[in-house]
Parts: C-alpha cells; sequence; structure tokens
C-alpha cells in the first residue's frame, strides 16, 4: 500500500513566496521617487536660469527650500579673519583642494556666508595668496543652497579643530553669528581663465549647473529585475513534483 507524501515548505520557501512581492512594491516607490526627483532637479535647474536679484535683507528660513538654486547677488566685505577651509575637496579635474567659505558683511547691517570657491592646497595658506584677500566693498553673485548633503562616508567636522568636511550650514552660522544662508559663488570662465586664478590662489566659483545625484533609476531596475528572478525561482520550485510516494509496510 503507497501513502502520498505531502509537500511540505520550510522557512526558507515561505521567505522566498514573499521577496517578489516586497521588491515589486520597493521598485513601485522608486518610479515615484524618480518621477518626484526629475521633476525636483527640473525646478531647481529652471530656478538657475533666471536673472540674479538682489538678496532680500532677512529670509525666513522657513522658507528657505523654495529659494535653494536661485541666484543673487549682495554688496558688502568679507571677514577673512573668520576664514574656513572645506576639504579637502576634488574639482571636476579629480585634483584635491579646499573650498574657501568666509563671512560676509553686508551693507544692511546683517552677514551672511559665502562659499567663495576652491583653491589648490599649496593655497591653503593665506599668506600664499594675498590677491584672494579682498577688501573694501565687493559684490558677490552666486545661489542660495542650504546645507549641503552629507554622503555616508563623509567623516563628522571637527569644529574645535576647524577641520570642516561638509559645509554644516547651521552650525558655522551659529560660530559667527550669521545668518544661516550661504551663497554659493558660481563660475562661467574658460578653463585658462580659471587655471590663471588658481594659480594666483584666487577662489574659483563653481559650474552654474545642478549638482544633484539621481540615483533611483538604478535602484527601479534593480528591485524590479530581484522581483522577475525571485518569481521564476519560485515558479521553478513550486512546479517540481513532489517526492515519490512512500511504500506502507503491512502489520
Amino acid at each position: 500500500m503507497y501513502k502520498a507524501r505531502q509537500r511540505k515548505f520550510g522557512l526558507g520557501t515561505i521567505l522566498l513566496c514573499t521577496v517578489p512581492f516586497v521588491a515589486f512594491g520597493l521598485g513601485t516607490w522608486q518610479v515615484q521617487r524618480l518621477r518626484w526627483k526629475v521633476n525636483y532637479i527640473n525646478t531647481l535647474e529652471d530656478r538657475l536660469e533666471r536673472e540674479a536679484i538682489p538678496l532680500p535683507k532677512r529670509i525666513n528660513p522657513d522658507v528657505l527650500d523654495e529659494y535653494e538654486y536661485r541666484k543673487v547677488y549682495a554688496t558688502g566685505r568679507f571677514r577673512h579673519d573668520e576664514e574656513i577651509l572645506l576639504g579637502p575637496r576634488t574639482r571636476g579635474d579629480g585634483k584635491a583642494g579646499y573650498f574657501v567659505i568666509t563671512p560676509f558683511e553686508r551693507d544692511n547691517g546683517t552677514t551672511i556666508l559665502v562659499k567663495r570657491g576652491w583653491i589648490a592646497p599649496e593655497k591653503k595658506d593665506q599668506k600664499t595668496r594675498p590677491e584672494s584677500l579682498e577688501t573694501g566693498d565687493v559684490q558677490v553673485v552666486g545661489l542660495i543652497r542650504v546645507n549641503e548633503e552629507r554622503n555616508t562616508f563623509t567623516p563628522d567636522n571637527d569644529v574645535k579643530g576647524n577641520q570642516w568636511y561638509w559645509a554644516d550650514v547651521e552650525t558655522i552660522a551659529k560660530m559667527f553669528n550669521t545668518q544661516p544662508i550661504m551663497i554659493e559663488s558660481v563660475s562661467d570662465l574658460s578653463p585658462t581663465r580659471e587655471y590663471a586664478l588658481i594659480e594666483k590662489g584666487i577662489p574659483v566659483g563653481r559650474s552654474p549647473v545642478v549638482e544633484i545625484r539621481n540615483h533611483h533609476l538604478n535602484y527601479l531596475i534593480t528591485w524590479y529585475s530581484l522581483s522577475i528572478a525571485t518569481s521564476i525561482m519560485l515558479w521553478k520550485l513550486l512546479r517540481k513534483p513532489p517526492a515519490r510516494p512512500t511504500k506502507i509496510k503491512r502489520v
């Protein structure tokens, strides 16, 4: 006499059953994130193309995100004695150096932060770049930036040691008693002209482009691929015939 052996599902099989659905859900979520990121980048690029406007005397921090990447200008004087260096950081050519951030006293009595641009490591000491220490009234033109995005590999800032790896605008503003606003200088000069400024130690602003990472397409491809692969594995597992029936001995 034979007795059919019932199919048994272990914990691994049960978990495998859930993976295709979870991966599909995460892929769908990444589709939504991709749409949001593309629209957000388009919004920032639209702001970047607009003409520069005077920086208002006061900006409500609660609406500062609405001015992100908006081009503005302001007139005032640099406080070079309170300059901080951000880095080491690389430019487009891959060479490491430092970004200069300096408090900027405006004519209307307020003070903001200005990310003036990049300098080579050999120009780290102010004594090696006297031409960069502008005196008197100057006009700066740049983009309004909020706190910089910090990635997983960026170390913590050493505030006491004055070693900065990322632009923590709120902390820097409290240190120097400025508004929590940073203007990032931009540069559309030719490479030859920029190289001449770098040789003198004069900070060179960033390119006027939106620099925001968008990896959501890669993420959604990964999750959907995982959903398809595990679905195929599950289908093969479930269609596999059960083990042959066992013979029951009569007593």
